[in-house]
């Protein structure tokens, strides 16, 4: 059956367009075993007869609109036995013909049925040696279906594992591609900064706007806090820098002194200052002196009025004389002793107090001076804590960014070692795939009797087992090969197979019996030769002086050997213990090893030590 008679059955039907197909557009329906017999039935029984013209179809649908009631099943074959049958006159020569025509039918259907019952009995005879290869195949079938239910199962756990895996590897993937997505597309929004998951994908404007502006804050507040001139004092005569005041530079003046002429002129103040310091300190104590005879004079007047206005001055004038003349006789003590110590202590007092008050006016000096040495000092560590923050933060940052920097290396490490992982294991599953699909591990639906050319296994099978296709006597080569002759060769080899076992059974107790007498042979000759030996000469000489020699050369050659296997083996042990605490050299020879050995796998070694070194360098 082909798809040529489906197509003849359509045409001869009357099919509507039959002529415009082909028969290779049906030949993929006989492909199935199970649709196979009725298209077959389809093709021999169907004809002209089977089909409802034009006219009829119109027919029925007229008398289906008339309303007119339709038979069927039962009542329909009841009207036709019903019906009066019409008899036929047949001639003589009509019935010879029609006579002849099924005595011919009747030798063809006879000659059908002989073919038929010898085809019978031939599948009959092959059904039961297939019944019999059948039986003896049960166990195998049914272990082999067992191994294939577990090689079943067990694809389906790796197919399932698997499918875990890349699940998972696809969902991680995705996350990791997410939180790198999502901060690269909102990272200028305030959502984007919220969102972002590294610290790379974060708007640092704000920060170094935020830093310009504290630094030009500080600039000012510099200014501000240090008088004009400090860029000079602090080395410097640009007055946009400013550097910190070094309080150990001896050239600077505010802290370890002036100038010579300054030096000179405040000398100069200070001898001044000594020189008029004892006329002022005499001024002073006049003054002092001064204000306290008024003060004692205001006083005693005043004691003196309370004495008139409470009592009256005595009128005996000698007793005024006598308080008059003690009056005197005490002013003149006291001014003696005042004109004394105005002459003798004050000036002296005054020398020393002079010059206790030039340390004076240096102290002073020298606490302003460290007073303003503080002040600066003080706004100095101000300004460097200050910058030791800023600096912090800066570093902080180039840190974080640094270590992040690092882990986004070793991710691109990672994938990319990941994406040559599924790239290797994409190329081998194309290849298993490739091999998969060969027609010798496709089940083809219909039964083929010829290897297909291009199931190159089958044909390297068939080529070893049967052997090379040799040319027939026109010189041309076979164009297919059979599986029957793939049979018949792997029958063969069984059989050879089998001679051989038998032969080599046959080979081994002749080669036992063989071996028997040559044992029975020598312990003739030791006897034999042994017995002819006296007590008293010891053992026998089995051979002459040459022999003797040669076995002693041989003994002695075998010593040296040993002696050489012994160095051999102690040099290949200290090369073992270098190999084992040198793992350079291990690895040296495991390359040496693969470049005759393995290519490929030096060629994967090599690209996996390029990669290590281009990501040390990344990194």
């Amino acid at each position: 059956m082909s798809g040529r008679q489906f197509l003849d059955t359509l045409k001869r039907i009357g099919y509507p367009k039959s002529h415009d197909y082909q028969p290779d557009d049906f030949d993929w329906m006989f492909e199935s075993e199970a649709a196979a017999p009725f298209l077959q039935w389809l093709c021999e029984n169907v004809g002209p007869d089977n089909v409802l013209t034009q006219e009829e179809l119109q027919k029925f649908e007229e008398l289906q609109a008339s309303g007119a009631p339709i038979l069927e099943g039962r009542q329909l074959d009841e009207a036709l036995q019903s019906m009066p049958r019409q008899d036929r006159t047949i001639s003589g020569d009509q019935l010879r013909e029609e006579v002849a025509r099924l005595e011919d039918e009747l030798k063809t259907c006879e000659a059908r049925k002989r073919k038929l019952r010898h085809h019978r009995n031939k599948l009959s005879l092959q059904q039961t040696s297939t019944s019999h290869r059948l039986s003896r195949l049960g166990a195998v079938q049914e272990a082999a279906k067992q191994e294939h239910s577990r090689q079943v199962e067990m694809c389906r756990q790796e197919d399932s594992k698997m499918n875990a895996d890349l699940e998972a590897l696809t969902q991680t993937v995705s996350q990791l591609t997410s939180l790198y997505s999502h901060g690269s597309e909102g990272c200028s929004t305030t959502a984007g900064q919220q969102g972002a998951a590294f610290l790379s994908q974060l708007p640092l404007d704000a920060h170094f706007a935020k830093e310009d502006a504290f630094m030009q804050q500080l600039t000012d507040y510099t200014k501000r806090q240090f008088f004009e001139g400090i860029a000079d004092l602090a080395g410097h005569a640009e007055g946009s820098r400013y550097l910190f005041l070094d309080v150990r530079d001896p050239s600077s003046l505010l802290v370890t002194g002036e100038t010579d002429a300054a030096i000179e002129k405040h000398c100069h103040e200070l001898a001044r200052l000594q020189n008029s310091y004892p006329l002022s300190q005499r001024q002073h104590i006049q003054a002092k002196v001064q204000e306290s005879r008024m003060r004692a004079a205001r006083q005693a007047l005043d004691r003196r009025l309370q004495q008139m206005h409470s009592k009256p001055y005595p009128e005996d004038t000698a007793k005024l004389s006598k308080q008059l003349q003690e009056t005197q006789a005490v002013l003149s003590a006291v001014q003696r002793e005042a004109a004394a110590l105005s002459e003798a202590d004050v000036p002296r007092l005054i020398q020393a107090n002079a010059d206790l008050q030039a340390t004076r006016v240096l102290q002073g000096d020298y606490g302003l001076k460290i007073a303003r040495q503080d002040y600066f000092i003080s706004k100095q560590e101000e300004v460097i804590t200050q910058l030791l923050k800023q600096r912090a933060r800066n570093e902080f940052l180039l840190t974080a960014l640094e270590v992040e920097g690092r882990a986004h290396r070793e991710t691109r490490r990672l994938l990319m070692a990941l994406r040559k992982d599924l790239d290797k294991a994409v190329v081998a599953t194309q290849d298993r795939m490739a091999i998969l699909q060969a027609p010798a591990y496709t089940t083809s639906r219909t039964a083929r009797a010829t290897i297909d050319s291009r199931d190159n296994f089958t044909l390297r099978l068939h080529n070893i087992i049967v052997g090379t296709p040799s040319e027939d006597h026109d010189g041309k080569q076979p164009l297919f090969r059979t599986y029957a002759s793939l049979e018949d060769g792997a029958r063969g080899l069984n059989h050879d197979l089998r001679t051989l076992q038998a032969g080599l059974v046959d080979s081994s107790s002749v080669k036992d019996d063989k071996l028997t007498q040559l044992e029975t042979s020598v312990q003739d000759l030791g006897a034999a030769v042994y017995d002819r030996a006296t007590p008293g000469t010891g053992p026998p000489t089995l051979g002459p002086k040459v022999v003797l020699d040669s076995m002693v050369k041989l003994d002695l050659t075998l010593r040296d050997l040993e002696a050489s296997l012994m160095d051999t083996l102690k040099d290949i042990n200290k090369k073992k213990k270098e190999l084992q605490n040198d793992p350079n050299l291990v690895k040296e020879r495991h390359l040496y090893v693969d470049f005759f050995t393995a290519p490929d796998r030096l060629q994967d070694t090599m690209d996996d030590l390029n990669e290590r070194v281009q990501a040390a360098q990344i990194s």
